[in-house]
């Protein structure tokens, strides 16, 4: 959606405080933190569609399928590997969660990890590997959930994942 208008207003220190945070948490700035809480807020309510948004925002839609998957972490010179579920997946990325309590643990100052998938498509004995950038990630409070885009994927794992989900 085209963002050609301004609203200003004010909040409390304490509130833009914690704006602040929720922002850096997520990896956003406020603006963004605040467009996105209020966007919910009003499909929620019934008061706008994903209609209303006209084209969509990603370059390929999105296919809401659980899928386990492992994730692969360089640390140094040692390769981590770590359970996740794929929560959704497009021909362009995906977003993972790791449960809240496992091994992995991520920071929000610097630059985002960059890692491997590795996951089967239920179809099949189809296993596919991609390379990942990390673009956002959340702390759902039960999980932590990354978004990330494809890394100059394998075209032969995505010719395989575009039959799949298209």
């Amino acid at each position: 959606m085209k963002k050609d208008s301004i609203y200003s207003m004010r909040v409390s220190t304490r509130i833009l405080g914690a704006l602040k945070r929720a922002a850096k948490k997520e990896r956003r700035t406020v603006a963004s933190l605040l467009d996105k809480i209020i966007t919910d807020y009003l499909i929620e309510e019934g008061l706008l569609t994903e209609m209303d948004f006209g084209e969509e925002r990603r370059r390929f839609p999105r296919e809401k399928i659980p899928l386990t998957a492992r994730t692969f972490l360089k640390a140094g010179e040692e390769v981590e590997s770590f359970s996740s579920v794929i929560h959704d997946i497009s021909m362009g990325g995906v977003m993972v969660s790791y449960p809240k309590g496992s091994d992995i643990s991520f920071s929000s100052i610097g630059k985002l990890p960059d890692f491997e998938l590795l996951f089967e498509l239920p179809r099949g004995d189809e296993r596919l590997r991609f390379d990942c950038s990390t673009c956002h990630m959340r702390d759902t409070g039960n999980e932590i959930q990354v978004g990330a885009a494809f890394i100059s994927p394998n075209e032969s794992d995505l010719q395989r994942l575009q039959n799949y989900i298209m």
